[in-house]
């Protein structure tokens, strides 16, 4: 068994488009920028992490911490496929308050929604949409009086 120090769990993005995803996370999703730091390619080698050096930009969402991964030499060719035509992680969730009024300030930041609210059952409303990279994201609503 594994015993964790916290409740949650480090995202990383790869990105061969820092400043627009930097921008996205921090602007449109309301991410805090709390580290930026460099890791020179003899590290990340010997991690068996990657073979370029590499600046890490560290954004806190919550108690979540996602990493904005700019390798020196970036991958190429993102697809912008969608959670069914590849494995592995696809896509981050997003829990708000109000569907609505999230949705609204996306739209006003010019993010392109993949569909309208959609909600199968009352208690429960759900969107995606993409990030600069073309990243999928959710966002998630429950009804509070439905907990």
């Amino acid at each position: 068994m594994m015993h964790v120090t916290q409740n949650s769990v480090d995202i990383g993005l790869a990105t061969n488009n820092i400043n627009e995803m930097k921008k996205f996370y921090i602007e449109v999703l309301g991410c805090t920028e709390v580290v930026t730091t460099e890791i020179p390619e003899d590290f990340i080698r010997q991690a068996g992490f990657g073979e370029n050096n590499l600046k890490l930009y560290a954004l806190k969402f919550g108690d979540i911490l996602i990493k904005l991964l700019h390798f020196e030499n970036s991958p190429r060719g993102n697809e912008h496929k969608l959670a069914d035509s590849q494995i592995g992680f696809r896509y981050l969730t997003f829990w708000v308050e109000d569907m609505e009024e999230t949705v609204e300030h996306l739209e006003k930041n010019n993010v392109e929604l993949q569909c309208h609210i959609l909600s199968r059952v009352p208690e429960r409303k759900l969107v995606f949409f993409k990030d600069p990279d073309g990243n999928l994201l959710e966002l998630n609503w429950i009804d509070p009086n439905h907990t």
